[in-house]
């Protein structure tokens, strides 16, 4: 890989292989120069989500990045002003897309060029962040479009993510920030103004929330364009979202969401304390990847749920937040959170089969939190990871939004070469200590998202619920055993505890 590495007089901030640079600390700035590739990538990443959203205005950091980038933009410069059907057609002809990415605490603008116009689509790029025309009748479609998402899409279409923004909300308690999914709430949205989208972009989309990062194939006259980009963008006033602790949970609960759908969907979890600048974090990216890895069956849920008993598509784990799970087979980028949880995602399972399945998700749980991973997983999962790491960030549009995220975390050196490392050096006793430390199989928070509620919260508060095979399936005696065991496990919540709720009031 030919990559040169440069500076341009400012204070280096971080990153081993590449470098982060900041004018007065402020509006962070990450080159890399790349040329194996004719390619340059932009990635533009403010530090604002709907983490910042202000009360009865949720939705409103989504509808700002929206606006922006679909609003048109005024005239910057030389270059003139364009409607947003007009942006698309000087777009379309340079094969570029600025996208936008909205989490709980990021908003990222990004696209890829080939070099020869690098510098041509990064011009449009500033014109869109710099000069936004924030066009009212765009404002109002866009609007529209977020109503119709909140009505119908999330409680009637997609039980996964549902089931996701429920766990979310009786994780976190209705009044934090993380609550409301980052559409925001219908109420919200309604009551959000134009006047509303200005105030936050110039309140946020600031100096002190800003990272830059380009890579690829980056010329003199590139170089200096991105030196110069955040010079008439405001200072500032704060550096980060201002966020209340997550709650402790003592007990476990279990909510149940009405939706009309045929499966039914299990959701567990609980908030920690660890992000990727934890010393433990390595430790419990080793187990995580043992007890539930994401869409593979290198983890021990996969193969008890899905590939010995035919349960469902898949069941995971997690220690990060992993957005839209059901279209992504690997980790996405600047979607980062300064407070994440421990969550394990049942896919959807037939109704009968629910009880079941919520039974042996919590009972699995709590087995790993008092006995940890085995001997055998460790070793296994280890060398799994050792070689499947760094292949993780195919990508140098990967690799960048790594680099970003790691400037959140604050994180230094090479994220992924360290992780490797640190992870080929633990111990199995290191890593069960951390299961201990971090898993709390006494707060699980537990939701279920059914369409015959009533039936689930008798099933549930029964002494036994067994599981149903199909016809001419023949279950191993040891199978059936255990499969014995798990149908009478307490889940360790009464039936009076038990709250129902229906899933449009989630995005009210």
């Amino acid at each position: 890989m030919n990559k040169k590495l440069f500076g341009l007089g400012f204070v280096v901030l971080a990153l081993a292989g590449s470098v982060f640079y900041s004018p007065s600390c402020l509006g962070k700035v990450l080159l890399e120069k790349n040329n194996d590739l004719p390619l340059t990538v932009f990635n533009i990443t403010f530090r604002a989500g709907s983490a910042d959203d202000p009360q009865a205005r949720q939705g409103l950091a989504n509808l700002t990045a929206r606006l922006v980038r679909e609003g048109g933009v005024k005239a910057l410069g030389d270059l003139p002003a364009l409607t947003r059907p007009e942006l698309e057609k000087v777009l379309f002809p340079l094969a570029a897309d600025i996208s936008v990415s909205v989490n709980k605490e990021q908003t990222s603008f990004s696209v890829m060029a080939t070099a020869e116009n690098g510098d041509r689509v990064f011009a449009l790029l500033r014109q869109v962040l710099q000069a936004p025309a924030l066009d009212p009748v765009e404002f109002k479609r866009i609007k529209e479009e977020t109503k119709l998402s909140l009505t119908q899409k999330w409680p009637q279409q997609d039980q996964e993510e549902l089931g996701k923004a429920a766990l979310e909300r009786v994780m976190y308690g209705p009044a934090h920030p993380y609550s409301h999914v980052v559409e925001g709430t219908l109420a919200g949205v309604e009551a959000t103004t134009i006047e509303d989208v200005k105030e936050f972009a110039a309140k946020l989309y600031t100096k002190q929330r800003l990272t830059v990062g380009v890579t690829g194939v980056i010329g003199g006259d590139l170089e200096a364009a991105v030196k110069v980009f955040n010079d008439s963008l405001p200072e500032g006033e704060s550096a980060k979202a201002t966020l209340p602790a997550a709650p402790a949970h003592t007990a476990r609960t279990l909510t149940l969401v009405k939706g009309d759908f045929e499966g039914t969907g299990v959701h567990l979890g609980h908030p920690t304390s660890l992000t990727r600048a934890s010393a433990d974090f390595p430790a419990m990216f080793l187990a995580n990847n043992a007890y539930g890895k994401h869409r593979d069956f290198v983890g021990r849920l996969m193969r008890i749920v899905r590939e010995i008993r035919s349960m469902n598509y898949g069941t995971y784990s997690y220690i990060e937040e992993f957005p839209n799970g059901g279209r992504y087979l690997s980790e996405q980028t600047q979607v980062a959170r300064s407070q994440q949880a421990f969550t394990v995602w049942g896919r959807p399972t037939t109704a009968e089969n629910g009880c079941f399945l919520l039974r042996l998700l919590a009972r699995e749980t709590t087995k790993l939190a008092n006995e940890g991973i085995t001997e055998e997983e460790f070793k296994r999962v280890q060398k799994y990871l050792i070689g499947n790491i760094p292949i993780t960030a195919a990508g140098i549009e990967k690799r960048l939004g790594i680099s970003i995220d790691s400037e959140f975390y604050g994180v230094t050196g090479d994220y992924l070469a360290n992780l490797q490392a640190k992870v080929s050096e633990l111990t199995h006793e290191q890593v069960n200590a951390a299961i201990k430390k971090y898993v709390q199989p006494e707060s699980l928070q537990m939701v279920v998202v059914t369409k015959d509620t009533d039936a689930f919260s008798k099933e549930i508060s029964s002494d036994k619920c067994e599981i149903t095979y199909k016809d001419g399936v023949e279950v191993p005696a040891e199978i059936s055993e255990e499969d014995k065991k798990i149908a009478v496990y307490d889940v360790g919540v009464e039936a009076a505890q038990i709250k129902v709720v229906p899933a449009a009031s989630l995005f009210e």
